[in-house]
C-alpha cells in the first residue's frame, strides 16, 4: 500500500490532470493508477465527448493505459485515484482489473452538488465486494476542476 506522502502526491496529480481537462473545456474527471511500488502506470481523463464513446470515462481510460503500459489486464495491488467517485460502470471495470484500492477526491454526492449527477449508475450495483478498499480524501483543491468546468458550461449556456 502507498504511504501518506505518495497518496498526497498522486492526489495532487489527479487534481492537476482534472484541472488541465477543465481548462481545455472538457469534463473534470481524471484518474491516475499507481502500482504497489508507487510508480504511476496509467492516467486517463474523461473523453466521452471527444471520442464519441460512452465508455471513455477517466477511470477506464487509465485502466486501458495501465494495462498497455505493463502488458497485462490484471492490476492487482494497484491504487486508482479519481477526481470524482467512479460511476457504477467504472467500479465494475475496477473490479475486473483487480485494482486493490480506490482513492476518491470527491464522493458521488459532492460531485452531484457541483452539477454532475450520475447517481443512477449505481442502481445495478447493489453491493460492492468487501475486499475493495475505497478512501475519500479531503483536499482544499479537490472541487476546483469541477467549479472550472461549471464556469465553462455557464459561459456557453449549458
Amino acid at each position: 500500500m502507498l504511504d501518506a506522502k505518495q497518496i498526497t502526491f498522486y492526489s495532487k496529480q489527479t487534481i492537476a490532470l482534472a484541472m488541465q481537462q477543465a481548462d481545455k473545456g472538457g469534463l473534470p474527471f481524471s484518474s491516475v493508477i499507481v502500482d504497489q511500488q508507487g510508480n504511476c502506470i496509467g492516467e486517463g481523463v474523461n473523453q466521452v465527448n471527444q471520442l464519441h464513446d460512452c465508455t471513455a470515462h477517466a477511470e477506464i481510460q487509465a485502466i486501458r493505459a495501465a494495462s498497455q503500459n505493463i502488458g497485462r489486464t490484471g492490476l492487482t495491488g494497484a491504487t486508482l485515484f479519481a477526481s470524482g467517485e467512479p460511476c457504477g460502470l467504472c467500479y465494475m471495470a475496477i473490479r475486473l482489473a483487480k485494482i486493490s484500492q480506490v482513492v476518491i477526491l470527491l464522493d458521488r454526492h459532492e460531485v452531484r452538488q457541483l452539477g454532475f449527477d450520475y447517481l443512477y449508475t449505481y442502481q445495478l450495483q447493489h453491493q460492492m465486494e468487501p475486499d475493495l478498499k475505497v478512501d475519500n480524501l479531503s483536499d482544499e483543491l479537490k472541487s476546483a476542476p469541477f467549479l472550472k468546468c461549471q464556469q465553462n458550461l455557464d459561459t456557453i449556456g449549458l
